[in-house]
């Protein structure tokens, strides 16, 4: 491929790469407009999100098998087609049923089908020397065409009188966008599984020999998970609630919040990808540098409980953007830490699949937890009670951050990697 070719494929496959998420995730930009067009209570969307979840995580290892097995570029065919079906369903706005069977759907599309094979076609489109430019910039364009899709979701949802009517008329843009990128990938991605690659990737594999149960039992792999589970939390519950908080506790209104929200889920991911490499770097350890973002979180969680208890509106939005800035870049350095946990090159794929088998499950526990946290307010007649309950949970999982990164850091000058 020349440059512009390889760039076009780059964009399609991270423009997919963000709509894949940003579907199955609308609540976190639209959680109150959800609530109301569905018709669903906090702890059924909660419900909904630990399905979506349980998939994802379980779809992780399958994920990679698929990758190995069958043509990537069917693989994601059938992930853009697969999310645009699923996506028409949703939009009829079936029962309570129906919409737990649907984000299980969407969960296997957009990892079982989809991320493996996205990860695979990413890596072939550049020298080992470009790794790290080619991944950071698809990070970038995927919060890019996440941030556009958003806005443009939340400027159809302001045309129609009721919320039921513009979130269905949000999930057919969804659908439209989905049709486009799957004629995309059709008619302009190329096949990635040249004969030779398959080749190279057996060879690979008979001379690594790795094992499942080694990996699992490796102190490395457990390090990486401890960051990984701890952070990983962190971005979730600040990502999936922060907008409800700030609709529910500050009183901001639905649509300024959700723009907020949009800020915080998709323009903070493009800066916070560009920026976090760069600043995790700058320590001597990724583990020191671990160790100050999620000290940074707490500190930023904590000015949020205190502000908004004292009702100081605007310094308070202030810090939900400074969180979900610190929250992202955890988020978008955290699989660096491989190298300083002692993972070597050649294990990187068993270890990836282990690690992300267990640090992601948040995907399952946090929404259930959280919704009940703030379902606990509710009965007590002071919903602030439950989210000062989930910025202290944020707190908390900080500070088990900062220890596992510790531990990380001992790992890496104990090795002595450093000289």
């Amino acid at each position: 491929m020349n440059g512009k070719k390889r760039s076009l494929v780059l964009v399609i496959l991270s423009l997919i790469a963000g709509m894949v998420y940003l579907t199955p995730l609308l609540r976190f930009s639209f959680y109150d407009q959800m609530m109301e067009a569905l018709g669903v209570t906090d702890v059924q969307l909660g419900t909904i999100g630990s399905i979506y979840g349980i998939f994802n995580v379980a779809c992780y290892v399958p994920s990679g098998i698929l990758a190995e097995k069958f043509n990537t570029k069917k693989l994601l065919i059938i992930s853009t087609f697969g999310m645009c079906l699923t996506t028409v369903w949703y939009s009829m706005y079936p029962g309570f049923t129906a919409l737990l069977i649907i984000h299980a759907l969407y969960g296997i599309f957009s990892v079982g089908t989809f991320w493996s094979p996205y990860l695979k076609a990413v890596r072939q489109l550049g020298s080992e020397e470009e790794q790290g430019r080619i991944f950071g910039l698809s990070e970038g364009l995927r919060g890019i065409g996440q941030t556009i899709a958003a806005f443009v979701c939340l400027g159809a949802m302001g045309l129609f009188a009721t919320q039921a009517t513009g979130f269905r008329a949000l999930l057919w843009i969804n659908v439209g966008i989905f049709a486009l990128l799957l004629a995309a990938v059709i008619f302009l991605v190329p096949d990635f599984d040249q004969e030779g690659s398959k080749n190279a990737d057996a060879a690979a594999k008979e001379k690594k020999g790795g094992s499942i149960v080694q990996t699992l039992f490796s102190s490395s792999t457990w390090i990486c998970i401890f960051v990984i589970l701890c952070g990983y939390t962190i971005w979730n519950t600040a990502n999936g609630y922060i907008g409800t908080y700030c609709t529910r506790v500050l009183k901001l209104s639905t649509g300024l919040s959700s723009s907020l929200s949009i800020v915080r889920s998709y323009i903070i991911v493009f800066v916070a990808g560009l920026s976090g490499g760069f600043i995790i770097d700058k320590f001597k350890t990724k583990g020191k540098g671990m160790m100050t973002v999620f000290l940074l979180s707490a500190i930023a969680a904590a000015g949020i409980l205190f502000t908004g208890n004292l009702t100081l509106t605007f310094v308070c939005i202030g810090i939900t953007i400074i969180l979900s800035y610190m929250a992202n870049v955890i988020k978008a350095t955290y699989w660096s830490i491989l190298g300083d946990a002692g993972i070597p090159v050649a294990s990187t794929g068993m270890a990836t699949g282990v690690i992300s088998l267990i640090a992601l499950t948040p995907d399952i526990f946090v929404s259930p937890v959280i919704s009940r946290f703030i379902r606990y307010g509710e009965n007590l007649g002071k919903i602030e009670t439950g989210f000062n309950m989930m910025l202290i949970w944020i707190v908390v999982w900080a500070a088990l951050g900062i220890v596992a990164s510790l531990i990380l850091k001992r790992r890496k000058e104990k090795s002595g990697a450093s000289l």
